[in-house]
């Protein structure tokens, strides 16, 4: 008879950067359906096995509304927004989707690639003129992504000091005092409706103007929504970005094989990217979702009123989907990873993240091909505090 599968609090500190916790690894093996503590101090269950994880995300039994429900848990200490996209269930999410939809269809991104490419190439200049070390994150990551995303919507890239401080802030799980949150989000949502009172006054070619277009000609959606989208696509548009990007570069050197194959054949470098994301999934687990009615999962039974945890990086592991699931594999020919969510909440940047990241590697490798960790590897720091994770700083040579 197994041991009783340990009682965690969630999210468990990671050991190394690039691995999940190994207690993940075990409650998927023994008990795939496992009631944990929330860092709030809610119970939850945690759900790893990779078909019960697709269920939870795409099953409308497991509902985001649910959590404005008096007394609901909650993942966070500040309350859930209930005008934000990523905290809210069809019909209001589809209305929402839709209007954003376009702007990060595959054909709109493959038009950015060059701007894209232009950005990148300008950084790796920055970066060169610069000198070893630094850190990566701070040199190309976050601003390449930050460039992007700030185009797109119609930000002055010149405040993106603000961004990085107010998304530490929003992301965090219980880091900060609860009225520390609160202020930033204020601070966030007061920079966002006095940026669209702007675009009302000026309007652009952009996004955000787009979307006050909708609002005011058209009713598609209220004030309150378009700054929750506003907000959400600002942040979440930059930060998952830098996550898998800092994800990558780590895996490719410590896989040199893989890594000289990518320079030598830059056509690897997609499918590589759907390995890099399978194993550098943005955080541990998805938004936290309630059971609206008792769910039978292959993993086990979810009562209706449960607090459920899906964790995608542990799905994206599960070894009967994926064989030799730890194995670093940019040859693996089917990847139906879950890195980017699955169901009504699927990442509507996915496409734009895949282009950005085609374009830091596809120029990053063979630009600097002596890079390597300015660190030991052990030392690397994962943000176990946040709720997409990621590496704290990258400090790289070259």
């Amino acid at each position: 008879m197994s041991a009783q599968p340990p009682h965690l609090t969630y999210p468990v500190q990671r050991t190394t950067v690039t691995d999940p916790p190994e207690e993940y690894t075990r409650l998927q093996k023994e008990a795939p359906v496992c009631p944990i503590t929330l860092a709030t101090g809610f119970p939850a269950l945690f759900v790893t096995a990779y078909d019960d994880v697709k269920t939870v995300l795409s099953d409308p039994r497991f509902s985001r509304d649910a959590l404005f429900e008096p007394g609901a848990p909650r993942a966070q200490l500040a309350e859930p927004d209930q005008d934000s996209i990523i905290s809210i269930d069809p019909p209001r999410h589809s209305r929402l989707r839709g209007l954003i939809n376009r702007e990060f269809g595959r054909r709109r991104v493959e038009g950015m690639r060059p701007e894209i490419e232009r950005h990148v190439a300008e950084l790796l200049d920055e970066m060169e003129t610069k000198g070893p070390p630094g850190d990566l994150n701070d040199m190309l990551g976050r601003p390449l992504a930050l460039r992007v995303i700030c185009n797109l919507l119609g930000v002055p890239y010149s405040d993106h000091t603000k961004f990085g401080r107010w998304c530490d802030h929003f992301m965090s799980y219980a880091k900060y005092p609860l009225a520390e949150v609160g202020r930033a989000n204020s601070e966030m949502r007061t920079y966002l409706a006095d940026l669209i009172e702007t675009k009302r006054q000026t309007p652009g070619e952009d996004l955000l103007s787009a979307l006050v277009q909708a609002r005011d000609s058209e009713g598609a959606l209220t004030e309150n929504e378009l700054v929750s989208l506003g907000v959400i696509l600002l942040l979440a548009g930059h930060d998952t970005t830098v996550t898998a990007l800092g994800g990558g570069v780590i895996t490719l050197l410590r896989n040199p094989e893989a890594l000289a194959e990518l320079r030598s054949d830059p056509a690897l470098i997609p499918r590589a990217i759907d390995e890099i994301l399978r194993l550098n999934e943005p955080g541990d687990g998805s938004f936290l979702r309630i059971a609206t009615e008792d769910v039978e999962l292959r993993g086990g039974r979810v009562a209706a009123g449960s607090a459920v945890v899906a964790s995608i990086s542990t799905a994206d592991r599960d070894p009967s989907v994926f064989p030799d699931p730890e194995r670093f594999d940019i040859h693996r020919e089917s990847n139906p990873h879950i890195a980017f969510g699955f169901g009504t909440h699927f990442c509507v940047g996915s496409s734009l993240a895949r282009v950005e990241l085609e374009s830091a590697l596809g120029a990053l490798l063979p630009r600097f091909p002596d890079l390597g960790l300015a660190v030991p590897f052990e030392d690397l720091r994962w943000r176990s505090y946040a709720h997409l994770g990621g590496i704290e700083e990258l400090p790289v040579r070259w």
